[in-house]
């Protein structure tokens, strides 16, 4: 069997998400369970139905060991295939191929995925992971924080491919051109911004500055996907979303250990570099599988913590290139109106992170926009989807693209 073989025999049969408002508190099983009551609800299921169930990596709100368990036996699921999918918060993305593999395959009919966090609204938290990512024996000893690693790559992107500061701030703008509009984004109460403001804000870690920066927020999020096979879906439904392209890529953990990788049989570029990913992987094995080609997609979600990461994305997605990313922003192209609608809740940048959910929320948001059903600015009749997901230190990368039945 072919990754090919699988484009389509899978779909989305229900969704569910929830969200914490600015100042409210939820714990990340009060979220889960919210988004799963709303998952079984839109599918017209009961939860005995659900006989499998995938979760990500553990929130940050609540790291206990066997998360998937604990989920599992606080909603009173007792599924016969079970997992986390943990290539860093990645897999969160990832699930959903995991899911379409196990059902066109009779491991399970219905395979509830699930994501949730509110790290945001426990400082404590927050305090905690500031060096999570830093290599324990050559990095964490000067005490980097996650912008300071990620600020060595912008300054490679300058140095070898010209991207400027402008580049960077235009894909801030963009964002928040999405955020004022969505209901629950970390950042949208501030309203529309100018590159001039963005330019102007304070230096986190050279080139990045505040307004290059994801922000810590909502306070929690969750989203619950339910996933069965095709023709399950079209008896439950007159609007499933096939599962038409997946794909993975994995290259490193650390920023040294990416220094450290000189050769590979992947197209990662001039090795050793830290400029290009495994997001390039994730996505041509995802249209590869799906039949589809760049121009396709109507609508994209990126894992952009910081700004350049998106001009990275979009460049290894096979929208743009390097040289010209920064101009293709500028032009609007991804913004409200553009060619290619890009983080259309505001995305990490705007949105925020609200933990590791931020990859579920980049999901779901891809989801509603299939569906018509975004809770910010709609996209104007979308077909295909392109959801991209990453993890570390730009370490792992996953893709999704889902489109509409036929």
């Amino acid at each position: 069997m072919t990754a090919a073989s699988l484009r389509g025999r899978a779909a989305i049969v229900g969704f569910g998400d929830s969200y914490c408002r600015r100042g409210e508190v939820k714990t990340a099983l009060r979220l889960a369970m919210e988004a799963i009551k709303a998952a079984l609800a839109d599918a017209g299921l009961e939860k005995d139905d659900i006989d499998g169930l995938l979760v990500g990596r553990a929130p940050m709100s609540d790291q206990r060991q066997q998360w998937n368990n604990i989920l599992a036996a606080h909603a009173k699921i007792t599924p016969r295939y079970a997992s986390e999918i943990t290539i860093h918060a990645a897999g969160m993305n990832a699930m959903l191929k995991h899911a379409g593999m196990a059902v066109t395959s009779g491991v399970a009919r219905f395979v509830l995925c699930v994501g949730s966090d509110a790290a945001a609204a426990m400082p404590h938290v927050r305090a905690a992971i500031g060096g999570m990512d830093a290599d324990p024996e050559f990095e964490q000893p000067y005490e980097p924080i996650i912008p300071t690693i990620y600020a060595q790559i912008a300054r490679r992107l300058m140095h070898e491919h010209g991207m400027t500061e402008e580049d960077m701030s235009a894909v801030a703008v963009q964002c928040q051109d999405w955020a004022v509009h969505h209901p629950f984004s970390a950042k949208g109460h501030k309203g529309r911004i100018t590159i001039e403001e963005v330019m102007a804000s304070p230096m986190i870690a050279s080139p990045l500055r505040l307004w290059h920066c994801a922000p810590w927020g909502p306070p929690g999020t969750g989203g619950a996907v339910i996933v069965t096979d095709i023709d399950t879906a079209r008896r439950l439904t007159d609007r499933p979303l096939p599962i038409l392209g997946a794909g993975e890529c994995q290259t490193h953990e650390y920023l040294t250990d990416r220094m450290a990788l000189r050769t590979s049989r992947l197209p990662l570029g001039d090795l050793p570099n830290i400029t290009a990913t495994g997001c390039r992987v994730a996505g041509d094995l995802a249209y590869a599988m799906a039949g589809l080609r760049p121009q396709d997609i109507d609508v994209v979600q990126t894992a952009s913590q910081f700004a350049h990461v998106e001009l990275m994305c979009l460049t290894e997605l096979g929208f743009t290139t390097l040289p010209e990313a920064g101009a293709f922003v500028r032009s609007g192209a991804t913004g409200p109106g553009g060619e290619l609608p890009t983080n259309t809740n505001g995305g990490w940048l705007s949105f925020g992170q609200p933990g590791v959910s931020c990859v579920m929320d980049s999901l779901i948001e891809g989801i509603r926009q299939l569906r018509g059903e975004a809770l910010g600015l709609q996209v104007k009749a979308p077909q295909f989807s392109l959801i991209h997901a990453n993890g570390g230190m730009q370490a792992c990368h996953s893709v999704t693209i889902l489109g509409h039945d036929g």
